[in-house]
């Protein structure tokens, strides 16, 4: 999750203008680091305005920073004056389904971008086979060895085996991680 609609408005407010293209982006880090004398990147702030890529969680070092810039004189003093309807709480749900706990023939859907679905079932030990693969390198009948599958996250699966040869590590869903993640068996 990225920065709330009211906190993205009240920087808005604060800079005098909307933040519509990314160049806007250097406008508000020069704006940012004269008022405070911190500089945050300009990468750091298209990320968290969506410029580049799918929106991330500020750090909190980023957040104290732009408190500043907002007038308080850090994240937790923000947090204490806007209350709860603020909505910038650092803190994320997971969705996760813990590998560990599986039973063999448990079935798993999960999707990521552009139109990825993968359907796997698992075969104890951290493997998994490849039931269906849509728009993915991986293939049916692929073995894929898996410790986590968590929303919003990459997919990394230390081996893959295909046709008895292992073809080692992949990473899929870098940007933007699993976009859903489901038990369907």
């Amino acid at each position: 999750m990225a920065l709330s609609k009211e906190l993205k408005k009240k920087i808005e407010e604060r800079l005098g203008s909307p933040l519509t293209y990314s160049a806007d982006c250097e406008r508000l880090a020069t704006a940012i680091e004269e008022a405070t004398g911190e500089r945050l990147g300009v990468t750091t702030i298209k990320r968290m305005f969506g410029f580049a890529g799918e929106q991330v969680e500020p750090r909190g070092t980023t957040m104290d920073i732009i408190a500043q810039y907002l007038g308080y004189d850090d994240m937790k003093d923000m947090t204490r004056q806007l209350g709860d309807a603020s909505d910038i709480s650092m803190f994320t749900p997971v969705d996760e389904i813990n590998v560990a706990t599986l039973t063999e023939g448990t079935q798993i859907q999960f999707t990521y971008d552009p139109d990825r679905l993968i359907v796997i079932t698992y075969i104890g030990a951290f493997w998994f086979i490849i039931n269906e693969s849509l728009g993915s390198k991986l293939h049916k009948g692929d073995k894929i060895r898996l410790t986590q599958l968590a929303k919003g996250f990459e997919l990394l699966a230390s081996d893959i085996v295909r046709d008895g040869s292992n073809l080692g590590s992949y990473h899929a869903a870098k940007d933007g991680g699993l976009t859903s993640i489901e038990i369907i068996v």
